[in-house]
């Protein structure tokens, strides 16, 4: 195994030593990496080095996922037990060939300079920061005024659990079925799940929000044992949180094949419908993903790839209108 790492991996991280630091290169760039031993899940025993190996071996699949998307950093230097922080400008320090692209906020008025990850060397060194995680915005590029998909975030509160997101996740895909509607799930590699619509960058976020509530309002009303539209938590106990508010400039959600800061270090997985029944989150960790993508590949890859769907025709099917945000607190 390669320094650092606990786990073995289909190809080990290249790197070389030089004095306290690891030295990876990439074509013409070099990566200076550090800590690789640093515990990142106490727990578990996994280590900063197993991280950036595990993002090193995926991001063939992950990368189109997150190309040419801004990216919000969460910061965990200190693993999953250690405190943590936001940031979204680009790091003054970062290497001359780091990808950045500068996105107009209306709600701080002034222009962030996000950063992305265009390839494997621009993924590592994010991650070198303490990033456990990718946190990509819904849009490509510097334009975030349409998004590229509208998603459906399943959030269950105890004593709901995933036997209560995979039957809600059910009855999103009766409806957008019925719809004539492509759509795509993914475990959030924590306790929910996410079900994505590609579209074709034709509707604004408020139309988006309005698709996405009148449908979440139709489940509700069909299953109100099970679901809620609460904003308020503590009125959310025991049922499957719809949040809608979710689609909306500048949110962000983990990316497919990201790692999640959680007990096992699992991973945001797509999966194939027909493995609803069976699936959970649990399943699906830094460990276990390689033997996974080697039997299904990426059943993902229409998301970054096929062209997106117009939402016309489902908008006035089921007389959705448009919807503002809720205003949130920026980080």
């Amino acid at each position: 195994m390669a320094s650092g790492t606990t786990i073995s991996f289909p190809i080990e991280l290249p790197t070389t030593k030089r004095g306290d630091a690891w030295i990876a290169r990439a074509g013409s760039k070099e990566l200076k990496l550090t800590n690789l031993n640093k515990v990142y899940w106490p727990e578990n025993g996994y280590t900063k080095g197993d991280l950036l190996t595990y993002y090193f071996n995926i991001s063939p699949i992950m990368l189109p996922h997150i190309r040419e998307r801004p990216l919000t950093l969460k910061r965990m230097p200190d693993g999953v037990v250690g405190p943590y922080f936001y940031e979204k400008n680009a790091p003054a320090y970062r290497p001359e060939w780091m990808t950045t692209i500068p996105v107009y906020s209306a709600g701080e008025d002034k222009t962030i300079n996000f950063l992305s990850a265009c390839d494997v060397a621009e993924m590592l060194w994010i991650v070198n920061l303490g990033c456990i995680e990718f946190h990509p915005l819904h849009s490509r590029g510097s334009k975030q005024t349409h998004p590229d998909y509208a998603f459906f975030d399943l959030d269950p509160f105890e004593p709901a659990g995933y036997d209560e997101v995979k039957h809600v996740a059910s009855l999103v895909k009766l409806l957008l079925d019925k719809l004539g509607l492509r759509s795509y799930p993914k475990t959030s590699g924590a306790t929910g799940m996410q079900i994505m619509v590609p579209l074709d960058g034709t509707t604004d976020y408020d139309d988006v929000r309005g698709f996405v509530g009148t449908i979440s309002d139709m489940i509700h009303a069909v299953d109100p044992d099970t679901t809620t539209l609460e904003w308020e938590v503590r009125k959310r106990t025991g049922k499957v949180f719809l949040d809608v508010n979710m689609n909306r400039g500048g949110a962000n959600i983990a990316a497919a094949y990201s790692v999640r800061p959680e007990w096992g270090a699992t991973v945001s997985t797509p999966f194939e419908w027909d493995e609803l029944p069976e699936i959970h989150p649990s399943r699906f960790t830094i460990e276990t993903m390689f033997d996974r993508v080697a039997e299904v590949g990426d059943p993902f890859l229409d998301v970054a790839e096929r062209p997106g769907q117009n939402l016309t025709a489902a908008i006035e099917e089921i007389g959705a209108t448009p919807r503002k945000a809720r205003e949130i607190k920026t980080r």
